[in-house]
């Protein structure tokens, strides 16, 4: 089952497996396709969360121009629409909105004020990770923790000494 098979199916198991062994998030279809926009265009917001925490480029257009925010808002799916949204730039999100309203949306997303792409991705990252812990691979929740500086139990661990800082003797 390829990557397109796992979406065109809604099969978010096959899909976390395939990416978390190593299948190219982003490798397109004959039509310029990829993973992301078919997702974004099934409306499934699970798959399109799996395939943005393993790294997928939601900026990458097909052979028509359109992104996965432009498919997401073509076919009216708020969900996929919103969490794609973060990622687009002013004038995508303006011509998203407007084709998501042309489809009959009439609350659109929008972007929280103060949140950025940074924090989209370290939450996304930590789904993923999760999903590959419950499919029974913790590589990637220990890659996830060491990188946020956590303990195995998701703990922040104690900031090291900054340079210059003279640790206390332990003598008396």
């Amino acid at each position: 089952m390829s990557l397109f098979d796992a979406i065109a199916a809604g099969d978010a198991g096959s899909l976390a497996a395939q990416l978390s062994a190593g299948a190219l998030a982003d490798l397109p279809d004959a039509e310029g396709r990829t993973p992301l926009a078919l997702a974004a265009e099934s409306g499934d917001a699970e798959l399109v969360r799996l395939l943005l925490a393993h790294d997928a480029d939601p900026k990458l257009s097909d052979a028509l121009g359109e992104t996965p925010l432009l498919k997401a808002a073509a076919w009216g799916h708020r969900e996929a629409y919103a969490l794609l949204l973060p990622f687009a730039a002013d004038d995508e999100r303006d011509l998203a909105e407007r084709i998501l309203r042309m489809a009959g949306v009439e609350e659109v997303p929008h972007v929280p004020d103060g949140v950025t792409p940074g924090m989209w991705r370290r939450a996304l990252a930590e789904v993923g990770a999760t999903v590959s812990s419950l499919l029974g691979d913790d590589g990637p929740m220990r890659r996830l923790d060491r990188a946020l500086n956590r303990d195995p139990s998701g703990h922040p661990r104690p900031s090291p000494v900054p340079p210059g800082t003279r640790r206390p003797s332990g003598g008396g």
